[in-house]
């Protein structure tokens, strides 16, 4: 069993770990003053709430209200425990945590984690198989001539399932139960109750979430059979729903940040080629149309899509498809890329090579509009007049819905060349075709002249999220709890100015600050907020970070500090001066006079005592 890992040892691994570096390979970030803004991983929205701290080394969203440090963020994202987050940044970092540290510490969900762990196990199980025994060398070779080196087959993890049926079985069920070998999808059940591998005679490819787990598997048939699928996915389970991953989005993610864009594959083997072309910010779906989660969690990565998809017809329909779903409201600067001679982008690599295929890449994207027209181009006769006409009115139409105007004018001259047709003339047909229209929308405008074509530097988020809306008495206990924190002297100011007796009103102000002192008692320096959120509870972490992220002057004085406590010194007479008033009301309304007087008198006492005056004594 693990030991507990040391607190030098987690300080040490948080000190290196820059919190921006780390959230950045989830977020596509950007900065606004002294803090950078993304869309939130923990829930969806159209505008950025989400924010970092670099010089705090924390995170809070304004709108779902999560925070925390690096740690707390690699828990809530990858749903891991705090032993297992340390261990996991300390990897990103490129940290290596002692054996006595690593092991099977307490699980944030124990199911979850015994079949991370069973998936992991059967990857390198398979993968094992393939590169060093003897049943593995025909796969392999099939690999070899598919152009795999063994560089890439490691990348990947590639494996290979032999057509024994219980090979998998044999090497997990002493180590599982029954009932989660029955959950994971790796096996079938028969009729008598035995468990039968689902993969065999397959090469297989490991399917991992965007934290680098394994959470599924996608075989390919080695040898042709009967009734069998050339390709076989895992089912859906409690770890893996195909309709939220993306494959290769871990490895990709990084590239994909750097480069603010991402190439959208049909398949995961078009994804290894365009890898092993140097193309390493390519992702595809799992066999369906793109989702919602999965369009939420390119649009956190990056503004820019190239979507690469095969180049025959049912994919040239697809890339369509695909267009409609990024494009408008989802906010992405759309491109495609169709390659020649109707191949997909494993062929292409393969016959024409890497610096080919790099080129279609980076020198061949079509705009939407571009698209449109040789998607409509391929489809079209133009050998008769009706058909020229009908071909020019369509051609139009796609190109009166461009809201570049530099971008209509180029496709028009393009038009021009292609029909010989006058310029002039289709400029004015062009006129009459936008007339019929509906406008664009100025936002979707804005949009397409914000993102360039060279995927320059990212524009502003639209604005600064608003902070929640706080009353008086709130606002000045996180103002002085920050000053506080910020600055030790501040306590004692605030403890002489009320004879030592001074306390939060609200119970988790006043839980923060005696954690704080307790956290100073232990040997921690001030400044260190971020080490800070592993001694406070889940139920004060959010409140934590949302106090640290006020934007509050760097000095202080005196007066500043006698004022916030003036404020908080009223407000137990103004709660008991609404309640005085309520029963005020209700004597009136009951008619009873003389429970109606006394109230009024200890109304005009308190509101004495509020103006600074003393009140009488009876």
């Amino acid at each position: 069993m693990a030991q507990r890992i040391p607190e030098d040892v987690i300080e040490g691994i948080r000190q290196k770990a820059n919190i921006l570096d780390i959230v950045g390979q989830y977020v596509q970030l950007r900065k606004q003053g002294r803090n950078y803004f993304g869309l939130c991983p923990f829930h969806e929205e159209k505008t950025p709430s989400f924010s970092v701290a670099p010089d705090k080394q924390i995170f809070h969203c304004f709108s779902c209200g999560r925070g925390g440090n690096v740690f707390k963020f690699i828990m809530d994202i990858e749903d891991l425990s705090f032993p297992e987050s340390v261990a996991k940044v300390a990897e990103m970092i490129g940290e290596k945590l002692p054996d006595e540290y690593v092991g099977p510490a307490t699980p944030a969900n124990p199911e979850i984690s015994q079949l991370r762990q069973m998936h992991t196990q059967a990857a390198a199980f398979y993968h094992h198989i393939l590169v060093n025994t003897q049943v593995g060398e025909t796969a392999l070779a099939y690999l070899h001539q598919r152009g795999m080196a063994d560089d890439l087959i490691e990348t990947f993890n590639i494996g290979f399932a032999p057509d024994t049926g219980d090979v998998l079985w044999q090497y997990l069920h002493e180590h599982y139960d029954d009932d989660l070998l029955r959950t994971s999808g790796l096996f079938t059940e028969q009729d008598d109750g035995h468990l039968r591998d689902r993969f065999y005679n397959r090469v297989m490819f490991p399917v991992r979430d965007q934290g680098g787990q394994v959470v599924a598997f996608s075989g390919r048939i080695l040898t042709k059979a009967d009734n069998a699928p050339k390709y076989l996915n895992s089912p859906e389970t409690k770890l893996f729903a195909k309709r939220q991953v993306l494959f290769n989005l871990d490895q990709a993610k990084t590239k994909i940040r750097d480069d603010h864009r991402a190439i959208l594959f049909e398949g995961f083997m078009d994804v290894i080629s365009a890898y092993s072309a140097g193309v390493t910010n390519g992702v595809a779906s799992m066999g369906t149309s793109l989702t919602d989660q999965q369009i939420y969690d390119l649009r956190r990565l990056t503004d820019s899509l190239v979507i690469c998809y095969d180049g025959d017809a049912p994919g040239i329909a697809a890339a369509k498809r695909a267009m409609g779903l990024l494009g408008g409201d989802q906010g992405f600067n759309v491109s495609a890329v169709v390659l020649p001679d109707g191949m997909d982008p494993d062929e292409f690599v393969q016959k024409r090579g890497a610096e080919a295929f790099q080129k279609q890449i980076t020198e061949h994207r079509l705009t939407p509009t571009g698209f449109g027209l040789r998607e409509l181009a391929s489809r079209s006769d133009l050998t008769g007049d009706a058909a020229r006409a009908d071909y020019t009115d369509a051609a139009l139409t796609i190109i009166a819905q461009d809201p570049s105007p530099v971008e209509r004018d180029v496709h028009l001259r393009g038009l021009s060349k292609q029909l010989g047709v006058d310029l002039g003339a289709l400029q004015a047909s062009l006129i009459q075709i936008q007339t019929e229209l509906p406008k664009q929308r100025p936002r979707q405008t804005e949009r397409r002249q914000s993102a360039p074509m060279d995927y320059g530097p990212l524009p502003p988020p639209p604005a600064m999220p608003e902070q929640p809306r706080l009353s008086l008495v709130e606002r000045t206990e996180q103002d002085l709890l920050a000053l506080m924190m910020a600055h030790p002297e501040v306590v004692d100011l605030v403890q002489g100015k009320s004879d030592g007796t001074f306390e939060f009103v609200d119970v988790n102000y006043q839980t923060l600050y005696l954690l704080w002192q307790d956290y100073l008692a232990s040997g921690h320096s001030a400044g260190d907020v971020a080490g800070f959120n592993d001694f406070v509870p889940d139920a004060e972490n959010a409140l934590l970070t949302q106090i640290e992220m006020r934007d509050l002057p760097t000095d202080y004085s005196e007066e500043q500090v006698t004022d916030y406590l003036h404020i908080l010194s009223r407000h137990p007479l103004q709660t008991e001066l609404h309640t005085l008033q309520q029963q005020l009301h209700q004597a009136h309304d009951n008619g009873d006079g003389e429970r109606e007087l006394a109230v009024a008198m200890q109304i005009i006492q308190l509101q004495q005592q509020l103006k600074g005056r003393p009140g009488p004594v009876s």
